[in-house]
């Protein structure tokens, strides 16, 4: 964990999924895909701010 990881900076897309883009030419099994994706990385994002919200709740315990 570093200094800089409330950064919130925006960051390039590193999957194949880009938000915003036209879903007219995805197949039915592309859409599937697509939606798994994206769930997974909402339990991901999910479980990050459950971390850092334990992190920043055991800081203020401490520091109080």
């Amino acid at each position: 964990m570093g200094i800089f990881d409330d950064d919130d900076t925006p960051r390039r897309a590193t999957s194949g999924v880009v938000l915003g883009e036209p879903l007219s030419a995805l197949s039915i099994h592309e859409l599937n895909e697509r939606l798994e994706q994206l769930k997974a990385e909402i339990t991901r994002v999910e479980d990050e701010i459950k971390t850092k919200s334990n992190i920043s709740a055991s800081a203020e315990r401490f520091f109080k």
